[in-house]
C-alpha cells in the first residue's frame, strides 16, 4: 500500500510525464511533455534499442541484468547479454558474476514476497530481489533522464511525473514491492504513479486512428465507437496475460465493467516449447549442456526464434528454418557418436521423416511450429470463455495489445474463438501498455469507475452475542465480553467504486495500558466473509498508529478511513484526542 499523501494525480506544474514499463521479457520507456500532449497527444518520444543488428532495432530492451561479483551494476538489456555471453566465451570466470533475466515472474502471485525475498541469478547464485529490482528501474530511470536531456535543456528532476506499470492482476504486495523497488531506484514517491498495464493500454487504443482495420476515414477508436460501447483489452505479454474490461462512458472516459483477470500465460511458454521441443529432438542432457557452455549461441538462437515466433505467419504451407549453432551440432554428434544430426532425429518416431537437420539447421513444418503456440493460446482463451460465460459479460470490440499480440498465429485463433465480436490489433502493439502509461500520467482520472477485487475490511470486537457468535470467538477484555477477530467489512467484492472512494469507521481502543494501535487490513474472495479467520480472508498489511500518552478517562477512539478505486488501496488512521492523521506510508504490507 502506498502513501496517499499525493493520491496518483500529477501535480499540474511538472513539464513532462515519463512512463516505465518494466516487462517479463523486455522493458522500455517514454515520455512526453504537457505543452506536446495538449498539442498532439500521440506524439510520445521512446528510446530505440539497438542489438547489434538491424533486424533486432526495438523500443525495448530485454529485461536482463549483469551485476559485478561485489553484487554493484554492470549492464542492462542487450549490453547485459553481450558482456555475459562474450565472458563466457572468452573463459573469463562469468560465474562470479551475477546475471538474472526474465525475472519479473517472481513477483506473480507470490504469497511469500518480502522486502528481503531472494532470487537466484543463472547460475543459483542468491541476491535480494528488491536489489535486483531497482538496480533495473534505476538504469532505465537514469537513462530516460538522459535522453529527455538530450531533447530538453534545463530539465530537473522535479519536473517529471513517473508512471510504473504493472499488471491488474497482481496483488497489493506485488505492487507495493515494485513501488518500493522505484523509489530505492530514486524517484521521490510524490512524483510516482502506479498504472494497470491493460488500463493504459485502453487508453492508447482510444486515440488511435483506425483507417486500416475498422473505419476507412481514418478516425479514432474514440470517435468511431459510441457512448456505452463495451470492449475487452487483452495484454499479452511475455509471462502474463493480463485483461480488463471498460465500457465507454461520455466524454471518452473508461469505467471498468468486471474485476480484472488473466494468469501467467505468456510468450515465453512459447520459446520453452520451442525449447522443449530441440532438447526432445537432440536430447536433454546435450542441450542443458549447449546452454551451459556454449551461452554466446544460445542467446544468439533465443534472440532468432523471438524474431520467428512474431513474425511467422499461419498458413502451413511453409517450413521453418532454424540455426542452431556449431557448438550444439558437434556436442549432439560427440554425445551420440554420430556424423549425422539427421539420422538422430530421424530415430524419433514422433518426427521422423517431418522434421530434418543440414548445416546446423533445423528444418521445421510449419504445422509443427505452429502446435507450439496453440497449448498457450488455447489457455488464455478458454480463460477468457469461462469468464464472460459466468459472469454474463457482454463485449463489442478486444483489443488485443502486448508483444506477444503481434504475432498473427495468436490474432488468428482469437478472430476465430471470438468470431462474432470485433478483434483489433493496433499497430505498434507491443507499445500500447508503454505510451498508454504516458497519457495516463496526463489524465489519471480517465478511468471514473473500477470493479473491487475483493471484499475489504478490518477486525473489529463487538460485544459478545451468544445468539450469532460461536463460544470459541468469545474473549473478555476490560470486564467485557467481546468477540474477537469479526470481519467489518468496507467494501465489497465486485463492488463498483469511483477513485478516491471512502470509507471511515470510529473504533474504541480496548486496552487502556497500550501504546500503539495495529490497524490491520484483510480483504476476502468472498462477498459477506464473518470472520478474518475464514479460510477466504488473508491479511493485506498493518498500520501501526501510536497512541497518545496522555488520556482522560473517556475512552479513546480511532477512525480507521480506507480509500478506495485507484490503483492501489490506500489507508489512514486518526486518534481523536491529538487530531493526528498516521498514512499507509507506514503500512508494513511486506514485512513478514
Amino acid at each position: 500500500m502506498a502513501s496517499a499523501s499525493d493520491g496518483v494525480v500529477p501535480r499540474k506544474h511538472r513539464l513532462f510525464v515519463a512512463a516505465i514499463d518494466f516487462g517479463t521479457t523486455y522493458s522500455g520507456y517514454a515520455f512526453s511533455s504537457k505543452d506536446g500532449w495538449e498539442k498532439e497527444p500521440l506524439k510520445i518520444n521512446s528510446n530505440v534499442w539497438n542489438a547489434g543488428t538491424k533486424r533486432l532495432l526495438s523500443s525495448k530492451a530485454p529485461t536482463t541484468l549483469l551485476l559485478n561479483p561485489d553484487k554493484s551494476f554492470l549492464s542492462f538489456g542487450y549490453d547485459a547479454e553481450t558482456e555475459y555471453s562474450d565472458m563466457a566465451e572468452n573463459g573469463k570466470n562469468f560465474q562470479s558474476y551475477y546475471y538474472f533475466d526474465c525475472f519479473k515472474m517472481l513477483l506473480h502471485d507470490n504469497k511469500s514476497l518480502c522486502r528481503d525475498t531472494e532470487i537466484k541469478d543463472a547460475t543459483g547464485k542468491l541476491l535480494k530481489a528488491m536489489h535486483v529490482f531497482s538496480l533495473s528501474i534505476k538504469f532505465l530511470r537514469d537513462h530516460l533522464f538522459e535522453s529527455l536531456g538530450d531533447k530538453f535543456t534545463g530539465i530537473q528532476e522535479e519536473d517529471i511525473h513517473y508512471v510504473l506499470t504493472v499488471p491488474a492482476i497482481w496483488d497489493y504486495n506485488a505492487k507495493q514491492f515494485m513501488r518500493e523497488a522505484a523509489v530505492k531506484a530514486g524517484i521521490s514517491e510524490k512524483q510516482l504513479s502506479i498504472a494497470l498495464e491493460p488500463e493504459t493500454a485502453s487508453i492508447y487504443c482510444q486515440h488511435l486512428q483506425l483507417a486500416r482495420q475498422t473505419d476507412k476515414s481514418g478516425a479514432s477508436f474514440l470517435d468511431v465507437v459510441k457512448t456505452g460501447t463495451t470492449f475487452m483489452v487483452v495484454d499479452l505479454g511475455g509471462g502474463t496475460t493480463d485483461i480488463t474490461f471498460h465500457e465507454r462512458c461520455k466524454g471518452g472516459n473508461l469505467k471498468e465493467i468486471h474485476q480484472p483477470i488473466g494468469g501467467p500465460w505468456g510468450g515465453r511458454d512459447i520459446n520453452e516449447a520451442f525449447f522443449a521441443l530441440i532438447s526432445e529432438l537432440l536430447g536433454k542432457d546435450v542441450f542443458d549442456e549447449f546452454k551451459k557452455n556454449a551461452l554466446d549461441e544460445f542467446l544468439e538462437l533465443q534472440r532468432d526464434f523471438e524474431t520467428r515466433k512474431r513474425s511467422i505467419f499461419s498458413q502451413k504451407s511453409e517450413t521453418i528454418n532454424m540455426s542452431l549453432g556449431y557448438s550444439l551440432f558437434k556436442l549432439v554428434k560427440e554425445a551420440r557418436k554420430t556424423d549425422s544430426v539427421d539420422d538422430i532425429i530421424s530415430k524419433n518416431p514422433k518426427y521422423a521423416g517431418k522434421i530434418t537437420a543440414r548445416k546446423q539447421k533445423v528444418q521445421i513444418p510449419a504445422d509443427i511450429f505452429i502446435s507450439l503456440f496453440l497449448p498457450t493460446i488455447g489457455k488464455i482463451i478458454a480463460h477468457i470463455k469461462k469468464i464472460m460465460k459466468e459472469h454474463s459479460v457482454s463485449i463489442d470490440y478486444i483489443l488485443m495489445v502486448g508483444g506477444f499480440a503481434e504475432c498473427d498465429i495468436v490474432q488468428k485463433e482469437f478472430k476465430s474463438a471470438f468470431s462474432d465480436i470485433k478483434v483489433i490489433i493496433p499497430e505498434e502493439a507491443g507499445l500500447a501498455v508503454l505510451k498508454g502509461a504516458v497519457m495516463y500520467g496526463h489524465m489519471p482520472q480517465i478511468i471514473t469507475t473500477r470493479v473491487a477485487r475483493h471484499t475489504y475490511g478490518i477486525q473489529s470486537w463487538p460485544e459478545f452475542d451468544a445468539r450469532k457468535h460461536p463460544v470459541s470467538k468469545r474473549v473478555v477484555i476490560d470486564g467485557v465480553a467481546r468477540c474477537k477477530d469479526v470481519f467489518f467489512k468496507y467494501v465489497t467484492i465486485g463492488q463498483e467504486i469511483t477513485p478516491g472512494y471512502k470509507r471511515s469507521q470510529f473504533f474504541q481502543v480496548l486496552k487502556p495500558d497500550e501504546n500503539t494501535l495495529e490497524c490491520t487490513i484483510f480483504a476476502s474472495w468472498e462477498k459477506d466473509p464473518k470472520f478474518i479467520t475464514d479460510e477466504s480472508c488473508f491479511k493485506l498489511g498493518t498500520l501501526t498508529v501510536p497512541l497518545p500518552q496522555q488520556r482522560s478517562s473517556e475512552p479513546l477512539e480511532i477512525e480507521e478511513t480506507m480509500v478506495f478505486g485507484m490503483t492501489e488501496l490506500h489507508i489512514s488512521a486518526r486518534d481523536t484526542v491529538n487530531n493526528r492523521i498516521y498514512k499507509d506510508a507506514l503500512i508494513n504490507v511486506l514485512d513478514k
